[in-house]
């Protein structure tokens, strides 16, 4: 018989910005994600959309676990199929441009007005094949995120 007073002195130390999970004790890092037993059998249940992290997003019947994870989101597909475009252009001012876009994107502490002045320098040199139709998503879906 397993004495019951062991469970209730479990320590949990959780870092900043740390998402913890289930049946976890110890010691949890800065940013960390720690997903413990969430049922009596030792297993692990996740039946609903969510984002677990810093950062992260899923879209509808998706899970997405980590700082800046993403899952299940159309912006998500756009926004890789815009990364391949740019890459392959070779222009050195757009490819900043966007690399620096993204990693404001993926800021939880990015003010929106930063952003759009990050996405108008994208906009403004990506002119080239294939872009415009994932410019124009892009651009719809930033209009959508509150000030």
């Amino acid at each position: 018989m397993e004495d019951q007073s062991d469970k209730s002195k479990k320590k949990l130390k959780v870092g900043k910005d740390s998402v913890v999970m289930g049946d976890i004790s110890g010691e949890v890092g800065d940013g960390s994600v720690v997903i413990g037993p969430t049922d009596a059998n030792g297993n692990v249940i996740l039946n609903s959309s969510m984002a677990i992290g810093r950062g992260a997003f899923a879209g509808p019947g998706s899970i997405a676990i980590g700082a800046g994870a993403g899952a299940g989101s159309e912006i998500l597909m756009v926004l890789n199929q815009l990364d391949r475009i740019v890459q392959n252009s070779g222009d050195q001012d757009l490819i900043k441009n966007f690399t620096s876009f993204c990693i404001a994107l993926k800021n939880p502490n990015q003010n929106k007005s930063g952003l759009l002045d990050l996405w108008e320098a994208v906009k403004i040199s990506a002119t080239l094949n294939g872009s415009i139709t994932l410019i124009q998503k892009v651009t719809q879906w930033l209009a959508l995120i509150p000030m």
